[in-house]
């Protein structure tokens, strides 16, 4: 457990978090950017809570310097919601129906995902939980940027990080090529139904399942997987050595 930090802090608070386990400095500049942590080694680490292809300018060049990069990007299995009123008072706390997982997080890699494979670059996601503050408002409104499709009686002022609970890392074939749950082991060509069942058959969530075209697409664009041949509506991939 760590200590809770506002929303306009979430970033800081990861920021700080991973300085101190891997010794760093924090806001270091390098070219034209500032680095939210360069290591003893002048390794770069990004925290990213959003696009991780905002950073792929940025991981480019630290490929062609030859620097480690590794991207920090947070999935939240748990949100609790706290609604107060204009004169913060509480009135309601509940539970999130809400969540991400690790696959439900994956499109966030389909925008840098020629870079993935890079020796020098690194993925951590990392699995918190979060609070989110909201006000609640007398009428309903529309936000400052009109994100909104219909109006709402209440804005988000925060998110509280209040755990981090587990990471996950890719780096190289392997790592990536572990999302298929070996099925590239029990068959010569498979579809996405092959890995559907074999989620099924390991516990993942339906949210989890889904998952399983966008896991292929993925690994396909990173060439570790080719299409062998089409059955009707099915795509059966291979692997490549």
């Amino acid at each position: 457990m760590i200590n809770i930090y506002n929303e306009s802090n979430l970033h800081k608070t990861l920021k700080l978090f991973y300085s101190g386990k891997f010794n760093g400095k924090t806001e270091v500049p390098y070219k034209k950017w500032i680095c939210d942590i360069i290591t003893e080694s002048n390794s770069i680490i990004e925290i990213q809570t959003s696009n991780l292809q905002a950073l792929k300018e940025k991981a480019l060049s630290a490929i062609n310097d030859k620097i480690n990069f590794t991207i920090i990007h947070p999935i939240i299995t748990e949100k609790i919601i706290e609604t107060y009123l204009e004169d913060g008072t509480l009135i309601s706390k509940r539970k999130s129906p809400k969540s991400e997982s690790l696959f439900s997080k994956l499109k966030s890699l389909t925008g840098i995902y020629d870079i993935l494979l890079n020796k020098y670059i690194t993925i951590i996601f990392v699995k918190i939980r979060s609070t989110e503050q909201r006000i609640q408002t007398k009428e309903k409104i529309q936000l400052k940027n009109k994100s909104r499709h219909f109006k709402k009686n209440w804005y988000k002022t925060g998110k509280k990080l209040t755990e981090i609970s587990s990471e996950q890392i890719f780096y190289g074939k392997k790592s990536y090529l572990n999302l298929l749950q070996s099925i590239e082991k029990k068959f010569d060509a498979f579809s996405s139904k092959e890995l559907k069942n074999e989620l099924i058959k390991n516990g993942f969530s339906k949210s989890d399942v889904n998952q399983t075209n966008l896991i292929l697409w993925l690994l396909n664009k990173m060439n570790l997987i080719s299409i062998k041949e089409k059955k009707g509506r099915l795509i059966y991939y291979k692997l490549e050595q």
